[in-house]
């Protein structure tokens, strides 16, 4: 007897003291309670118990388990139909809920739309018992399956990227089924299931918006030459019209006049478009219509609509709760922020990993901070990216106050080795960079140890802030200015700015706990919606929207 029998007969055992179990089928008992429908869908469920999956009109069923419990739980009675054959209120709402979930970027055919469309087909007044049995067992399976959905994603992350570890949320479907089937005001436990996060609802909004909205032709424009202000080219017509539909340009007389008497003519209106696109997509704010603000400017709206889509599956994967105060970085935006109480109070630009060394996607707790840090060489990097400089310059390891241990953990003099005949295969040295001005992690890492050793850190490399992409670290996240973060932090341990200042001044390395962990979600969004109403899309560095648009594109029940 497999799993599923197993568990199916156990609910028996605890729903029917007198049953006696034969196999994977039950043995005669009185049925004087249930209703001809209730047996017909007894004997159904029981007919699909073990090897044969539970199945509706000959399409196999996704939630056998829950669907098992849910109407033993309800004595076999149907869920979606009234004593009159007709479908309940909660049907019906239902059914205008899976039409409609589109708005959350989801597929209605995932849930058996197509077969709930023609409402007066459930209703027909000869539709058989059994029949309206195989409707009811599909709209639960469509209600388990959206909710699924709509809780924890429809994707899970782990099968497109092994270095995204997502807190994903978990409900009762059981539950969650009886609320729906028998409660008041469906569309509004429906939404309940979504992320209560006003960020997922602020892109909701945002792909119905672009749904409705008519656009322009977007025929690809040329990425080069560049376009100057105060110049002509013919890639100015078509690029207003993209201003005027992203809401960058408005229409105003001014405008209006240049664009009817000199289409072709960047004026300073234009400019100042360009810069507030440019703004809203992390490129330099320069005015100028380059290769990165032309690329952007040729991805059309429905690729946008994708990317709107595919960032909503994303926030679905997030826990239930992201913590009152907690710290978050957007990967694909290069930026940091300290959220307290829905309010942003800090930002902070950040480097994050190289697309070969991808920072990974996870959340955990920032539990102690080291000041004056060593630095421990990850094997990886020592024997990959240091040696090599090692072998050009002997004093290389000197020059950035690197220490050389041996696998006995003693310390060895790096002029006495022959680092020429030394490979990155048979790298047998541990390296340790000593605190001080040239040390790698700078003057402070923020601590939460976790799988993928990847923690928030100064660097010695502060000049790198000032470029827009900033894909440059070995995974981990250098942070700008982070003794600010590090006062926010440590304000309930009643550590000061002053404080902070005499710990690095002593030069010595010092361990500090916080005395409440704060939550650090690492994350990756290309596309959001600020408080203000905004919309801003970012580039995808690490190319993780294709598999992610392929997968939510995918029915699940393609053959």
């Amino acid at each position: 007897m497999n799993s599923v029998g197993r568990h199916f007969n156990s609910l028996f055992k605890r729903f029917f003291q007198s049953l006696s179990l034969c196999g994977l089928l039950l043995t005669p008992l009185s049925v004087t309670a249930l209703s001809e429908s209730a047996l017909t869908l007894r004997q159904h469920i029981e007919a699909n118990l073990g090897d044969y999956p539970l199945s509706a009109f000959g399409i196999p069923l996704k939630n056998d388990t829950t669907l098992q419990d849910f109407y033993l739980n309800r004595n076999f009675s149907l869920a979606w139909y009234n004593q009159q054959g007709k479908l309940t209120a909660q049907a019906r709402a239902v059914i205008q809920e899976i039409g409609d979930i589109t708005k959350d970027g989801l597929l209605p055919a995932d849930y058996y739309y197509e077969k709930f469309q023609a409402t007066k087909l459930l209703e027909n007044n000869e539709l058989t018992t059994n029949s309206r049995i195989q409707y009811d067992l599909l709209l639960s399976d469509a209600v388990a399956t959206l909710s699924q959905h709509l809780i924890a994603g429809k994707v899970d992350p782990k099968t497109l990227a092994i270095d995204w570890s997502a807190q994903r949320r978990h409900r009762d479907l059981v539950k969650i089924l009886q609320d729906i089937a028998q409660g008041e005001d469906v569309a509004a436990r429906i939404n309940a299931l979504r992320p209560n996060q006003v960020r997922y609802f602020r892109l909701q909004k945002l792909l119905t918006q672009l749904e409705q909205r008519a656009a322009p032709e977007w025929h690809p424009l040329a990425t080069a030459p560049l376009i100057k202000p105060l110049t002509g080219d013919k890639r100015v017509e078509p690029i207003r019209e993209r201003l005027i539909y992203w809401g960058d340009l408005t229409t105003i007389a001014d405008e209006n006049i240049t664009a009817s008497s000199q289409p072709q003519w960047y004026d300073e209106l234009l400019v100042s478009a360009v810069k507030n696109f440019q703004r809203r997509h992390g490129l330099d704010e320069d005015g100028i219509i380059g290769k990165h603000t032309l690329e952007a400017l040729n991805i059309s709206p429905a690729m946008r609509k994708q990317q709107v889509v595919n960032n909503l599956e994303r926030w679905r994967w997030l826990a239930e709760d992201l913590g009152d105060k907690h710290v978050l970085v957007n990967i694909a935006s290069f930026e940091l922020r300290v959220i307290a109480n829905n309010e942003t109070v800090m930002r902070k630009p950040v480097i994050v990993g190289r697309d070969y060394r991808r920072t990974p996607v996870f959340s955990d707790k920032i539990r102690y901070l080291v000041y004056n840090p060593t630095w421990t060489v990850p094997y990886s990097i020592a024997s990959k990216d240091i040696l090599p400089n090692i072998q050009k310059d002997p004093e290389y390891l000197n020059q950035l106050n690197f220490k050389v241990y041996d696998r006995n953990q003693s310390l060895v003099d790096p002029a006495t080795v022959n680092w020429k005949a030394i490979t990155k295969n048979n790298f047998p040295y541990r390296l340790v960079q000593m605190p001080g001005p040239k040390n790698a992690l700078g003057q402070i890492k923020f601590m939460f140890p976790n799988e993928h050793d990847v923690y928030l850190h100064d660097t010695a490399a502060r000049d790198l802030f000032s470029k827009k992409d900033r894909a440059f670290s070995s995974g981990c996240v250098r942070v700008s200015d982070p003794l600010e973060l590090a006062a926010w932090l440590q304000k309930d341990n009643g550590i000061s700015r002053a404080d902070i200042d005499a710990i690095l001044a002593s030069g010595e390395p010092k361990t500090m706990f916080l005395k409440k962990p704060i939550p650090v979600h690492i994350e990756y969004w290309t596309g959001w919606v600020d408080s203000k109403g905004v919309t801003h899309f970012r580039a995808d560095i690490y190319q993780r929207d294709p598999p992610l648009t392929a997968a939510l594109e995918r029915s699940l029940h393609a053959e």
